[in-house]
């Protein structure tokens, strides 16, 4: 499940990315402020990880579109979440085809002050291998903090169907 965290991380430096470019709203405005920002084609790697159907390790580049979104709430916090579609060409070590997933990733990071809060991932959807055979395969984390980011709970899984 190495990987999915991998995936987690790498989910958040783009929410980070994203963040870093919102000016933050002046302390005691009480309003939110929502930023959308829309991904179209971006080529994402995947690092290796084992894939749940077949135990093999696998890799790729996959390309997504979807959109991340923002609210900033100030010294209360942000919420991110972020949709996308994607698709990716699985390869072994050898780089040879496994197969190609069609997913849909959800991922949410919640952080009020003081850091507490939780960070969800979900990547879910079709595989259809080289062989011609079918699979779901799901990767899900989740993650609950304390406050000063002390990790409270942790879940991870990767399943097939």
């Amino acid at each position: 499940m190495r990987r999915s965290r991998r995936r987690t991380a790498l989910l958040a430096a783009i929410a980070t990315v994203a963040l870093a470019a919102v000016v933050v709203p002046a302390a005691g405005v009480a309003a939110a402020e929502h930023i959308l920002i829309p991904i179209v084609d971006q080529p994402t790697p995947w690092d290796p990880f084992e894939e749940p159907c077949t135990g093999t390790t696998v890799h790729g580049i996959g390309i997504e579109n979807g959109q991340v979104r923002i609210t900033e709430l100030g010294p209360q916090g942000h919420h991110v979440q972020v949709r996308v579609d994607g698709e990716v060409d699985l390869l072994d070590e050898e780089d040879d085809l496994v197969g190609t997933w069609t997913y849909h990733i959800r991922f949410s990071d919640q952080f009020p002050p003081d850091a507490q809060g939780a960070v969800t991932f979900i990547a879910r959807g079709p595989v259809e291998y080289a062989d011609g055979s079918s699979a779901v395969i799901t990767l899900h984390t989740h993650e609950v903090f304390e406050k000063g980011d002390a990790v409270k709970h942790e879940f991870a899984k990767a399943s097939c169907r």
